[in-house]
């Protein structure tokens, strides 16, 4: 096999005819190959933006939950700060 190979790139140095066929054959595997790294980069780059979108939607419902238990902290804390100060002055 690598004798021939040998044989077709000596051949092809003379051979203007079999350089452009090889050379069409080469073109193709490369946008071939070229191709199929575009379909992978475009699948890699929607998992991409589909984890964005989940952490963007995590982060926001984290938030929504921090701010409803310091709510409910600020206003125990209220109350009880309120009732101890009536029990200070009704006392």
């Amino acid at each position: 096999m690598e004798n021939q190979f040998i044989l077709a790139l000596e051949e092809e140095e003379t051979n203007l005819e079999l350089h452009v066929k090889l050379c069409e054959q080469r073109y193709r595997q490369l946008t071939s190959k070229l191709d199929h790294v575009d379909h992978r980069l475009d699948r890699l780059e929607t998992h991409i933006v589909d984890i964005k979108d989940s952490l963007s939607g995590l982060s926001s419902d984290n938030d929504k939950t921090y701010l409803k238990w310091a709510g409910f902290i600020i206003g125990l804390l209220s109350t009880f700060c309120l009732g101890l100060v009536a029990h200070l002055i009704l006392k």
